[in-house]
């Protein structure tokens, strides 16, 4: 990670791709006061540096089918939290792997098409060697999700 400041063209450059990295360059540099060739070069610069990890498409999940999300808290044996984590990386449903303090050891999100798929990830879950108790809690609507940042 890098620790150095962004000035503000490489603030305003981040505010618009979160926004939308589908611009281009031309219409990237005109929101933000600067040639296209230096916006390109500060956005591979941003990069780079590990300030933009990556650039993707926002897919809504529930037009393709994944309709049920949930949290999986996870006690797990700390002795074996490497493999832990390993084997939950493995399953493509867990979306967010967090280690936490608390109660638990672990929190993760994942998401599913319906309620066969989720017991059968349970299942999955409280199978994998080190995981010694879940709870799960079904989200029945979302109020607010976001990746943005910088406001």
């Amino acid at each position: 990670m890098s620790s150095r400041v962004l000035d503000e063209v490489d603030e305003k450059l981040l505010k618009i791709l979160q926004e939308n990295a589908d611009l281009t360059y031309v219409e990237i540099a005109k929101k933000v006061g600067v040639s296209p060739s230096t916006a390109y070069m500060r956005i591979k610069r941003l990069k780079e540096q590990g300030f933009i990890k990556k650039i993707v498409a926002v897919v809504d999940s529930e037009l393709l089918g994944y309709r049920l999300k949930a949290l999986i808290f996870m006690s797990i044996d700390v002795k074996k939290f490497n493999k832990v984590v390993e084997a939950l990386s493995g399953i493509p449903q867990i979306r967010d792997i967090y280690d936490v303090t608390g109660e638990w050891t672990l929190v993760c999100s994942l998401l599913v098409q319906d309620h066969t798929e989720l017991s059968k990830v349970l299942d999955q879950i409280g199978s994998i060697d080190g995981v010694l108790n879940t709870s799960t809690l079904v989200v029945l609507r979302t109020i607010k999700e976001d990746k943005v940042i910088l406001p």
